[in-house]
């Protein structure tokens, strides 16, 4: 019982941070103060804000109460303005699943050797209240936001488990999913069944025994929706860039993979905006990655982004290696785990259906497929002059790599199907 009354609590508290958001006070579309569209975009502000304490090392028991307090004024000031707090049965189904699943954690303690030996160790630097110069694991120099978040909330939950902290992950996921899903303009029951068909393509419970791998997949959701809205609908472009770059900024200090998905990102603005927001996200990237840069001197954390995976001759080390056998094993291993994600797997073939029944329709989606070719090259190319034992390392890892990205195509899918079954 104690245990889903701890449940409740922390899903209680990050809902109300959620509905305090200042989000709300720029809502345009006259949308729901608790719409799915609405929490997923505080969802965004409020990640940050935690990240802000985490590069200052805030005291994480006064940060929760000044939230509390921060999401009661700004509530109370919505319900003086009569803003609109109707529910919306996405968001009551959303709520309800991520209780499930947060059950399912209470019952499935396992932590895998990742899990065990990387990041269940830097969340007891911050549940302990102390920080990235404390950090004497063995891959210090990971990034720390989602081990953060997981100290975060366990130090201010209401009894002393260490999954408390992941209850946050859950959440993040099912609202990523529902975000993506609500722009489809249809019938509720319809919203639904893809949401329960997405999370069946993609969830594991081994996926929030605290690897980052599901935060980056939500992420990158979260981004892909935010871009829609920017290329496709063309709408309150300002605000849906200014999230994508906070929620590209977590990508950032999530885990090592998040600098090439920074790249990426920003050269799909720089291409794609025009000319005086292309600048504008251009010098945004760049204070992003000045920031970390400066973060990490500061506190004398090596720069490089995996240290037992590359050293400092890493360009004569790609003249040794055997490129073409590593190439080929690189691209079989791709493929192999490839058909290991049911998600990613699913959208490529009906992708291929509507390449075939409507080729130009996809052409107006060009951002999404120079994400994933590039995406795909840079994953790749990391893994030429990797030190780690070769290919057995990378066997490992492709799948939960695959993962952090198997969303990219669910819009393209999604605005076909609104199209064509209107």
């Amino acid at each position: 019982m104690i245990e889903l009354v701890n449940i409740f609590f922390i899903l209680f508290s990050i809902l109300i941070f959620l509905t305090g958001g200042i989000f709300n006070f720029y809502n345009n579309n006259k949308i729901s103060i608790i719409s799915i569209d609405n929490l997923s975009q505080n969802l965004i502000l409020l990640l940050s804000y935690i990240w802000v304490a985490s590069i200052f090392n805030l005291p994480k028991e006064i940060f929760f109460i000044f939230l509390y307090i921060l999401s009661f004024f700004t509530i109370f000031y919505l319900i003086l303005t009569k803003k609109d707090f109707s529910t919306e049965i996405l968001t009551v189904f959303s709520i309800l699943i991520v209780f499930i699943l947060s059950i399912v954690i209470t019952n499935d303690l396992f932590l895998s050797h990742d899990s065990r030996l990387y990041w269940i160790e830097k969340a007891k630097i911050f549940y302990n209240g102390k920080f990235v110069n404390d950090d004497l694991t063995i891959k210090n120099e990971y990034p720390h936001f989602g081990t953060y978040l997981w100290g975060y909330f366990w130090k201010n939950s209401y009894i002393d488990y260490e999954y408390t902290g992941r209850i946050p992950y859950i959440l993040i996921y099912i609202f990523a999913i529902s975000h993506t899903v609500n722009i489809l303009k249809t019938s509720i029951p319809i919203k639904l069944i893809l949401f329960l068909i997405i999370i069946l393509l993609s969830y594991e419970s081994k996926y929030f025994d605290g690897r980052q791998d599901i935060l980056l997949f939500s992420f990158n959701l979260f981004i892909f929706r935010f871009l829609y809205e920017i290329f496709i609908n063309k709408q309150e472009v300002k605000k849906n860039l200014i999230l994508s770059i906070l929620t590209m900024n977590l990508i950032l200090w999530t885990k090592t993979d998040g600098l090439l998905y920074l790249i990426v990102y920003g050269f799909i603005l720089f291409y794609l905006l025009e000319k005086k927001t292309k600048f504008i996200s251009l010098f945004s990237i760049l204070s992003l990655l000045a920031v970390k840069i400066y973060f990490y001197t500061f506190w004398k954390l090596s720069l490089n982004p995996s240290a037992q995976m590359y050293d400092t001759n890493i360009l004569q080390r790609i003249t040794e290696i055997d490129i073409f056998y590593r190439s080929y094993s690189i691209f079989y291993w791709y493929v192999i785990n490839l058909f290991k994600n049911p998600l990613l797997l699913f959208s490529l073939f009906i992708l291929c259906f509507i390449y075939f029944s409507d080729r130009r329709f996809l052409l107006k989606f060009k951002y999404i497929f120079i994400f994933y070719i590039s995406i795909t090259i840079g994953i790749c190319v990391s893994f030429l002059p990797t030190m780690y034992d070769f290919p057995f390392a990378m066997i490992g890892s492709f799948d939960r790599i695959i993962l952090q990205h198997s969303g990219i195509f669910l819009l393209p899918i999604f605005f076909f199907i609104t199209k064509k079954f209107k």
